[in-house]
């Protein structure tokens, strides 16, 4: 980048203030905030092109359409008389795109991208080197260019973190699994006691899945950590869950398994991973392929295909959909073989999770004797997380005698689980839930979110209880967006009526009732009984003035819950009653006839 600077018109800092400078020193930055606020997007986008559309509802989000055009024109202009004689090399604008020409400008913020993806595998980064936070002072105040520099802020603050540390691209030679003595980070040893010999590890189901190395073809380049990285997330999607071991294939227990047979015993290798990528100049081609170890025969394969350009800059995301997917089909595999089902007096993390999202009464008592008995072997550290997490379903749904004592239960459980398993995502996440919908501690719990989504972007659970969380702090048009990139991961997920679900609150909350109702009615089809979701749907159709429909909707309501009144949910400390979103769903519940007290 550097060598090219000769053909560079301009150069643009993004580290620390954003300044735009001439080949002559000449400043040529908007005075206007909003004006520098569109050239950071530009910048950052991939190929430096958006569309009008994307830059008015990140700029003007709070106008109309017609308002936020002559504002996005406006800016423009003070853009181009900024720039001056630069203006029409660098800046194009048809009806429907603004696009910054890249190749004619330096970028600091692109040129370190490039930096540090050129660096050796034994090389480290210094942050130091980086003079200021990116976009430092920029401040518009409108709540989407916030979110979108919120999100910008954390990626780089990860990218620096990655890069900080000498990355060893070959594979592993032992399984990912720790030794006795190295318990894995965030997660306390299992203290020594008389029936289980001191250090020794968690007994699991007996499900081990392999990771190899990826294939890569074609030429990499910038986009070359995007193997690495999505192994990386494979293997924290997998660890997560908790019952699931995760080896190399080189690994001795691989031999084990192939010589073996389905033996189900724990240190064998039962499922192989397979990714691999091809890198054509505009795109990159991901596969994603599961084998069993025993006889190599394929289960599962799947694909996706990636715009280059977007990887290049760092933005992996268009593949987190396609690792969820895989993680599912992992799972799901391993449920459906005889061989590797626990026998009747062994509970597993999975199947209480399942058992939890059915949602009934007797599913949630089983799933909480399971976790009460994990919790009590000291087999699984997210049994607290999953635990407390069930205790919110018990009071939202008031399905607890004595819901002060629940939810003191619920906050001791919160408090043990990020103790010992804080670098867990899905452990975050719930805890982060438990704060925000008992509690309304929403600064402590985005704290929590955003550290878990930190730790694993591609972790649905994190996304999803996130976009609640605004909806409970009167937020939902925010947590609308979260809501849907949930709904996006979680796909191909067992419970996804419930990423379903609170994309139709948020909806609901943001009197965007059509979007509540196709999310509501989608996720009713895979539980016709949940209380929750059926109050919102009669709301909504109350609000669409479909009486008749609301009025079917909430027969089958007090049918559930034989005594839903307003009264009750305010009872049941139900967080949004205090927001205006949570005044309008009252609104619609006795628009449609539900009882005030």
């Amino acid at each position: 980048m550097q060598s090219d600077a000769a053909e560079h018109l301009c150069e643009m800092f993004l580290f620390g203030p954003l300044t735009v400078l001439d080949a002559r020193g000449v400043n040529r930055t908007p005075k206007a905030q909003k004006s520098r606020a569109l050239l950071a997007l530009l910048a950052l986008a991939p190929r430096g092109s958006r569309s009008r559309v994307w830059l008015r509802d990140k700029l003007w989000s709070d106008r109309g359409e017609e308002q936020a055009s002559a504002s996005l024109r406006q800016a423009l202009l003070d853009v181009r008389k900024s720039l001056g004689p630069l203006a029409d090399k660098l800046l194009v604008a048809d009806k429907h795109t603004v696009t910054l020409d890249l190749s004619r400008m330096q970028v600091d913020a692109l040129d370190l991208l490039h930096q540090m993806s050129d660096r050796t595998t034994q090389a480290t980064f210094d942050a130091r080197e980086v003079d200021g936070e990116i976009l430092e002072g920029l401040d518009i105040g409108d709540p989407e260019f916030e979110d979108w520099l919120t999100l910008e802020r954390q990626l780089w603050r990860s990218r620096f973190e990655n890069a900080a540390a000498p990355r060893d691209l070959t594979p592993a030679r032992e399984p990912l699994r720790p030794a006795p003595s190295q318990p894995v980070q965030g997660v306390a040893a299992k203290p020594a006691d008389a029936s289980n010999g001191a250090g020794t590890q968690p007994s699991r189901p007996g499900w081990t899945v392999a990771l190899t190395p990826p294939l890569v073809l074609g030429t990499p380049d910038n986009a070359g950590y995007l193997p690495q990285r999505l192994n990386e997330l494979l293997a924290k999607l997998l660890l997560e869950g908790g019952d699931i071991s995760v080896s190399d294939l080189g690994y001795r227990a691989a031999q084990t398994a192939t010589a073996g047979g389905d033996s189900g015993t724990m240190g064998a290798v039962h499922l192989a991973v397979s990714t691999s990528y091809t890198f054509s100049p505009h795109e990159i081609h991901a596969t994603i392929n599961l084998h069993r170890v025993a006889d190599q025969s394929l289960v599962w394969i799947d694909s996706a295909t990636l715009d280059r350009r977007a990887v290049e800059g760092g933005d992996a995301s268009q593949a987190f959909a396609l690792t969820n997917q895989a993680i599912e089909e992992i799972r799901r595999w391993f449920t459906l073989q005889p061989a590797f089902k626990p026998d009747t007096t062994r509970e597993t993390m999975f199947g209480a999770v399942n058992a939890m999202f059915r949602l009934s009464r007797p599913d949630l008592d089983a799933a909480e004797r399971t976790l009460r008995t994990l919790i009590a072997r000291n087999e699984a550290p997210q049994a607290y997380a999953w635990l407390a997490f069930l205790l919110t379903f018990r009071v939202g749904q008031r399905f607890s005698p004595d819901t002060l004592a629940t939810i003191e239960e619920a906050q001791l459980l919160a408090r043990r689980a990020v103790e010992i398993d804080g670098n867990n995502a899905v452990t975050l996440a719930l805890v982060g839930h438990v704060h925000s919908y008992l509690f309304g501690e929403y600064d402590t719990a985005s704290r929590l979110f955003e550290r878990a989504i930190k730790i694993n972007p591609a972790q649905v659970l994190g996304w999803d209880l996130y976009s609640m969380l605004h909806a409970y702090a009167g937020q939902p048009e925010k947590g609308l967006a979260l809501a849907n990139w949930g709904r996006h991961l979680g796909a191909y997920s067992p419970h996804r009526y419930y990423f379903d679900t609170s994309l139709c609150i948020n909806a609901a909350l943001a009197g965007q009732h059509d979007v509540a109702i196709a999310a509501g009615e989608q996720a009713l089809f895979e539980r016709p009984d949940f209380n929750s979701l059926l109050r919102y749907l009669v709301s909504s159709y109350a609000h669409k003035d479909d009486m008749a429909t609301a009025r079917r909707l909430l027969d089958r309501l007090t049918v559930v819950e034989p005594d839903f009144s307003i009264g009750a949910l305010i009872d049941a400390r139900y967080p949004i009653i205090q927001t205006k979103g949570g005044s309008d769903l009252i609104a619609g519940l006795l628009k449609a006839g539900v009882k005030k007290n």
